[in-house]
């Protein structure tokens, strides 16, 4: 699979969602919160690698964190698959979720998505179901990934990840 931007997909009634299979279910966040749909690439594994994370992704000249949204969400942990994909979310810090494959792009019309009752989900990050084609789908709030605490711990690992790079490259400590 080719680095791809999200908005390549057709357009079409209702908001542009990015769907994927991860833990067995589909999920899909909006196409607007994702920056990039990568194919499966070779991660580092610093020491001291967060639980949540699977390593960190060379990208653009930075270090993007990846991580395991099956373990975030008590979901079976799979193993990486030649169909394995990294969907990069906008925003500073960057962050790339490892997902078991890219399902679809696909408009999901107001009416289409049903809403889930507040505190049904842990931190509310489910924010809609939805019925596709392809099944029933858990719509994703990309706000609410992860809990301020985590995104700070990943955060600092992230600035430690940069820092050991430029070391690695010969920059100053």
């Amino acid at each position: 699979m080719s680095d791809r931007p999200a908005s390549a997909a057709p357009a079409g009634d209702g908001d542009l969602h990015v769907v994927f299979r991860l833990g067995g279910r589909l999920c899909a966040l909006p196409a607007a919160a994702v920056a990039r749909l990568l194919g499966m690439m070779a991660l580092s594994r610093p020491p001291g690698l967060p639980p949540l994370l699977e390593g960190m992704l060379a990208l653009g000249g930075g270090v993007v964190p990846v991580l395991r949204p099956d373990r975030l969400f008590g979901l079976p942990e799979r193993r990486l698959t030649p169909a394995s994909a990294l969907v990069v979310l906008r925003g500073e810090p960057p962050l790339a979720l490892l997902v078991d494959e890219l399902a679809a792009a696909v408009p999901l019309p107001p009416g289409a998505r049903l809403p889930v009752s507040p505190g049904a989900t842990f931190s509310d990050v489910v924010a809609a179901e939805a019925m596709l084609p392809l099944g029933p789908c858990a719509v994703l709030d990309p706000a609410r990934l992860l809990r301020r605490e985590e995104a700070a711990r990943i955060e600092a690992f992230q600035r430690m990840a940069v820092a050991r790079l430029g070391l690695a490259e010969g920059g100053a400590p």
